[in-house]
């Protein structure tokens, strides 16, 4: 081999070597943190249930910041005014909160459980 075909050699398996790198990271990339992210929409339950119903497509993946008062409670999360179901990402937070409290809860909409008629949150945590 040559000189010049040596470092052709060494140039293309530099560029692979990089090029995976590069869509390794970019394939991998850490999740968002919803301690950390900024919510779109922050106020009560009610009015973003209204807002919610015009279009719920247009909230999935979205953070949101909600306060409403707890209708029910089980081991996996709380239903709050009857229709927004939220999943914790601690669950021993659900252990803090009781029936009728009111209380404001950071969360990611995940979408709507035509079932159960009511909108999912999950990765929730208390505010």
């Amino acid at each position: 081999m040559n000189w010049l075909k040596k470092h052709k050699l060494i140039i293309v398996v530099l560029l692979l070597v990089l090029g995976s790198l590069y869509v390794y990271k970019y394939t991998y990339k850490p999740h968002k943190l919803i301690e950390n992210s900024i919510p779109i929409f922050k106020g009560k339950a009610s009015l973003f249930i209204q807002k919610a119903s015009e279009n719920l497509n247009n909230w999935n993946s979205k953070i949101i910041v909600i306060s409403g008062r707890v209708t029910s409670i089980d081991k996996e999360g709380i239903t709050i005014n009857n229709e927004i179901y939220c999943q914790f990402k601690n669950p021993k937070e659900i252990l803090l909160i009781k029936e009728n409290l009111l209380l404001q809860i950071k969360g990611r909409v995940i979408g709507y459980d035509n079932l159960l008629e009511e909108i999912k949150l999950n990765q929730c945590i208390l505010k």
